[in-house]
């Protein structure tokens, strides 16, 4: 039977605008008949990947990119023990289909992969070693490599070569505020030192605060597929994944609001078959000083309602910060780093 991990966490963000729309406003979700403040899981995804505690703790990521010419200097210098038109040959030859297009600017030719695509820096040298043991060239297609981690979780769609198709093995949810969003302009000046008097600029920004409910689900035995390996040897990921559930936040107007906040309740489920807590906030919580208290207390009292009433095979660990936490079904820890022990 199919294991999932079902990654549950609310944090609470002061002033902030951590996801905007194409005019710059900030992204909201109507959710039981009231505007929610929200964060794509597009945006979710990106903080996560691109993250100092990400990168830190995987043996390679991947580079998304549609731009031929800067992969290829790249995979250049890194594999600088290859030949150069090797390495072209065989990005040429990997699977995306290639487009020239001239700038209007400079004139020059450059080439673009019809998508953006993941690729990684480890596919191209496995290729190239490939070529390099008597693998023809338009034969790369029907080789298929172990994607990273973040290809392996996320998933990828190549349609120039299907058979390098990855199914996501992570799914993750819009984040949404528990509550009703009070979405808020801040109007402000660049003063300009060099006058007597007035300002240089004169602009308005939304920003909006409030506690956050953030759900991601991993199959778990999609994953041991996609990574090639055991589900002892993708622990250390799927803990690192709760890990920046809890801590990762956006970069989006972090210079101007530092919104650097960790989850005040993280909670992992181990079930067979992904669970959602999002309608526990359906009825929105009531915005006052114990909002991430009573939103605590709400995901809790609806897990509860949820495995007994539909008898679910479930086991879950939380740590809270709140202290609110008291439920038969649900293990409280200590730590964020007790979640994913047996």
């Amino acid at each position: 039977m199919t294991q999932f991990i079902n990654i549950h966490t609310l944090i609470s963000h002061s002033s902030s605008l951590l996801n905007r729309d194409d005019a710059g406003m900030q992204k909201t979700a109507i959710f039981g008949g009231t505007t929610r403040s929200r964060i794509s899981s597009q945006c979710l995804k990106r903080a996560i990947r691109t993250s100092e505690m990400y990168l830190t703790n995987t043996q390679e990521v991947s580079i998304r990119t549609n731009k031929f010419d800067e992969l290829l200097g790249l995979a250049v210098e890194e594999l600088s023990e290859f030949d150069a038109v090797l390495v072209e040959e065989v990005l040429l030859n990997l699977g995306s289909k290639i487009k020239t297009e001239k700038n209007k600017d400079s004139g020059k030719k450059e080439r673009f992969f019809d998508a953006v695509q993941p690729y990684s820096i480890g596919a191209i040298r496995e290729a190239v070693l490939a070529v390099s043991n008597g693998c023809e060239l338009k034969d790369l297609k029907k080789n298929i490599q172990i994607p990273t981690d973040d290809v392996a979780l996320s998933g990828r769609m190549d349609a120039s070569c299907v058979a390098r198709n990855v199914e996501a093995a992570m799914s993750v949810a819009h984040s949404f505020t528990t509550h009703n969003a009070d979405i808020e302009v801040d109007w402000f000046t660049a003063c300009d030192d060099l006058s007597e008097q007035g300002s240089g600029h004169i602009g308005t920004t939304e920003f909006s605060a409030g506690v956050f409910y953030r759900y991601a689900s991993i199959n778990v035995d999609l994953l041991v597929k996609n990574t090639g390996k055991s589900i002892a040897q993708i622990q250390h990921l799927i803990a690192l994944i709760v890990r920046c559930f809890a801590q990762v936040t956006p970069s989006a107007k972090q210079k101007t609001f530092a919104a650097h906040n960790f989850a005040e309740f993280v909670m992992v489920t181990k079930s067979d078959q992904p669970l959602s807590l999002a309608n526990a906030f359906r009825t929105p919580i009531t915005n006052n000083g114990q909002v991430m208290e009573n939103s605590v207390a709400k995901i809790v009292s609806h897990y509860d309602t949820l495995i007994e009433g539909f008898d679910l095979t479930s086991k879950a660990k939380a740590f809270d910060m709140t202290k609110t936490l008291t439920s038969p079904n649900i293990m409280s820890v200590k730590s964020i780093n007790l979640l994913m022990e047996e």
